[in-house]
């Protein structure tokens, strides 16, 4: 049986415990990113638990060391495979940092399934020469990539951060990547545990579909429970907010934090900003809603719009903005406000609503 290659700076190695050895003697200490990828290459070779250990980002609280075995790791890695149809001989691109658990399930997906593995440094605009079959990126990474990095993918997976409909927008007409797919997870369900395909802009509102085996419920407060038994992962509780549809799948309406109080109405940002995304206009680059003090309610809804070129009625743009919002999610979660102004987003792309309330 052959095994696959792991790729760096214009030499391969097997994907074996003898290829991890040698690279890890003449790459490991060039730099710590390199030295990463040879631990983790390493311990999955020598059949070491826990089968991945990572330390948890920290977006929902206190950052944490998580540790996954070998079977469930494997599990999730196949699981993706099966799901993407990342067959045999794939060539992949390893683009995230192996510190974190998406980084590290793409080493181990390699050895696993006998890729050929490209290494790329990690950054904010990752890029490779010519084409891969597969690539995971966040949505920062990603529009890095298209706007300053090279390379192509038929198969792209966003993950780790939100992803806004400019940046689609400008994927989908770009001629770099053929497929994109959006995953739903964490650390602790060792990387994604339900996906969507983004083939339009519209489609940032559909609901995620689970992996099988996996089930998505609701607790008391509206948050998502993850029962993911062959990741050995078992009622899970979240601060994510979801809709779970009749079929299983499920619609993620942003974190329990972020709710806003606005008249004694709870109003979802994500609930407004899915809405939005059905007739979001071209010429806007990004949006955010958010909740803003207010005197008699509490909090106001706000939405900030982003555009290097708005149109010259703006204020009648706002307004039929409100007319539409209002026809979709009623005038009580309609924003009160439509303001101009930059949407903050942090390094991995994710939204700093709190920067604005």
């Amino acid at each position: 049986m052959t095994s696959g290659r792991i790729e760096w700076n214009r030499q391969s190695w097997p994907a074996t415990s003898m290829g991890a050895k040698e690279f890890e003697r003449t790459q490991g200490r060039r730099s710590a990113w390199l030295g990463d990828v040879a631990e983790v290459w390493r311990r999955w070779c020598a059949e070491e638990e826990p089968g991945l250990a990572v330390t948890t980002s920290g977006t929902t609280g206190t950052p944490k060391r998580i540790q996954h075995s070998r079977k469930a790791t494997a599990c999730s890695v196949a699981q993706t495979a099966e799901a993407l149809g990342l067959d045999e001989g794939c060539h992949a691109v390893l683009a995230l940092p192996t510190t974190f658990v998406a980084g590290q399930a793409m080493v181990v997906r390699a050895l696993v399934g006998r890729w050929r593995l490209t290494l790329v440094e990690p950054s904010a605009a990752p890029s490779w020469a010519g084409s891969c079959d597969f690539v995971a990126m966040t949505p920062h990474q990603t529009l890095g990539w298209l706007e300053h990095g090279s390379g192509y993918a038929t198969t792209l997976l966003l993950g780790g951060g939100p992803v806004s409909p400019a940046l689609l927008r400008a994927l989908l007409a770009s001629s770099r990547v053929s497929t994109v797919w959006e995953g739903f997870g964490m650390s602790e369900t060792l990387t994604h545990i339900a996906l969507r395909r983004l083939d339009k802009v519209q489609d940032l509102a559909a609901p995620f579909v689970p992996l099988p085996n996996t089930c998505v419920t609701v607790d008391a407060q509206g948050c998502a429970r993850i029962d993911a038994p062959d990741r050995e992962v078992h009622g899970l509780s979240t601060t994510d907010l979801v809709d779970v549809c009749d079929d299983g799948s499920f619609v993620w309406l942003g974190r329990r934090d972020d709710v806003i109080n606005s008249g004694g109405v709870l109003v979802h940002p994500m609930e407004v900003e899915r809405a939005f995304h059905t007739f979001c206009p071209s010429w806007v680059q990004d949006f955010v809603v958010y909740g803003r003090p207010d005197d008699t309610l509490g909090f106001e809804v706000v939405l900030r719009v982003q555009s290097a070129e708005p149109p010259e009625d703006l204020d009648h743009a706002f307004q039929t903005f409100r007319n539409q919002l209002k026809a979709l999610v009623g005038s009580a979660k309609t924003p009160r406000a439509v303001e101009w102004g930059d949407v903050p987003r942090s390094d991995r792309g994710k939204v700093m609503r709190r920067a604005l309330s």
